[in-house]
């Protein structure tokens, strides 16, 4: 089975889309995402709000966060 890379994806993704390419369950990327906002962008999948009740993910931000410059807390890089 061949994946998409990153640079395949849209530039908007769902979190479907998001756990699909990383490879993990949809509903381990939604904790992640509510986690991100629950610490106002400091740990967790970044995300934004589209409309009242849609979280969606920048391409850009999940770069940043697969290469671990964000998102990770105290872990994230310098």
């Amino acid at each position: 089975m061949q994946y998409p890379t990153l640079d395949e994806l849209p530039d908007i993704l769902t979190i479907h889309e998001v756990a699909d390419f990383m490879r993990i369950s949809p509903a381990v990327a939604y904790d992640m995402a509510r986690r991100y906002r629950a610490t106002k962008g400091r740990d967790g999948l970044p995300v934004f709000m589209a409309g009242a009740r849609m979280m969606r993910v920048s391409k850009i931000e999940l770069r940043k966060f697969v290469a671990g410059e964000l998102g990770r807390g105290d872990q994230a890089a310098s």
